[in-house]
């Protein structure tokens, strides 16, 4: 095993170096990850910003591609801003997105929400015009839906609602499937773990993801690219959620080591990214030549 994951490494060093010659500059659209590829903790990482600003400076859409389910896009957006990004609202695509598409595609829009996590996530659904209720437990399951995200807001009293609701039929919406969060005290239990909570066999509900990897995420990328993915990368350190809808769409997509994968992962993953980098900062470097 050990000889043929030190194969497997060479391969993969060849395979990344010849993407490499190519140059990075072939695609017109990026769409970066945030926690783990660009941001730690809430700060930018080494390289971030000048790679932003590189690629924006040579006329590319650059875009953010997050699952993160805390911040409304507008305060995210704004913070953003703050550490010294160029964005603006409408390049920031987030979990929110996904959950509208599918919300809309499968007529759900009269369905109470019960938000069982961030109050911004709430907020901002409510401005988009979704119904958001409190645990209504007498309402029949094809009345309200809970939405589930890791938020330094959620207590005890929410998860136990979304379960009581659950158990009465309603239909389980997860803003992202991601196990853990980078953080630099380690790692936070993200969205993915905490539906281990709710998300029983013995209740028979519908359990939907709405954010990366997912086909209502998918569908939300599609839209602001207008179905054109030939010239675009998705960057970010998520096997599953980053590698993962690039290799779903057919789009090339670049894997940083700066947050939850090892080079370990990559042996033996059904996930594979067309090229490596240690993180944003080498691909910088490599741009700038």
């Amino acid at each position: 095993m050990l000889v043929l994951s030190y194969v497997y490494q060479c391969l993969l060093g060849f395979f990344v170096v010849e993407k490499r010659r190519m140059g990075m500059d072939k695609y017109s659209h990026y769409f970066f990850d945030l926690d783990g590829t660009l941001l730690h903790g809430g700060m930018l990482l080494p390289g971030a910003k000048e790679l932003v600003d590189a690629l924006c400076a040579n006329g590319k859409h650059v875009y953010f591609l997050t699952n993160h389910p805390v911040r409304s896009r507008k305060v995210l957006s704004a913070d953003l801003q703050k550490l010294g990004l160029e964005i603006t609202y409408n390049q920031l695509l987030t979990p929110v997105m996904g959950l509208i598409e599918y919300v809309h595609s499968n007529g759900l829009a009269s369905r109470k929400l019960y938000v069982a996590g961030s109050n911004m996530i709430r907020e901002e659904l409510f401005e988009l015009g979704l119904h958001i209720g409190d645990c209504e437990r007498g309402n029949g399951p094809e009345q309200i839906a809970v939405v589930l995200g890791m938020s330094p807001d959620l207590t005890y009293r929410q998860l136990q609602e979304a379960l009581w609701l659950i158990q009465n039929g309603a239909s389980l919406i997860l803003l992202n499937e991601d196990l853990l969060c980078p953080h630099p005290k380690g790692f936070l239990i993200d969205t993915g773990s905490l539906a281990r909570l709710l998300d029983h066999p013995r209740f028979g509900h519908q359990t939907v993801s709405v954010g990366k990897p997912s086909y209502w995420m998918q569908k939300a990328l599609l839209r602001v690219m207008e179905g054109k993915i030939d010239d675009a990368v998705i960057i970010g350190d998520s096997l599953l959620s980053d590698i993962g809808i690039g290799n779903a769409l057919g789009i090339d997509t670049i894997l940083v080591y700066s947050g939850v994968t090892t080079k370990d992962q990559l042996f033996g993953t059904a996930h594979h990214p067309t090229s490596v980098y240690a993180s944003v900062q080498e691909i910088y470097q490599t741009i700038k030549g």
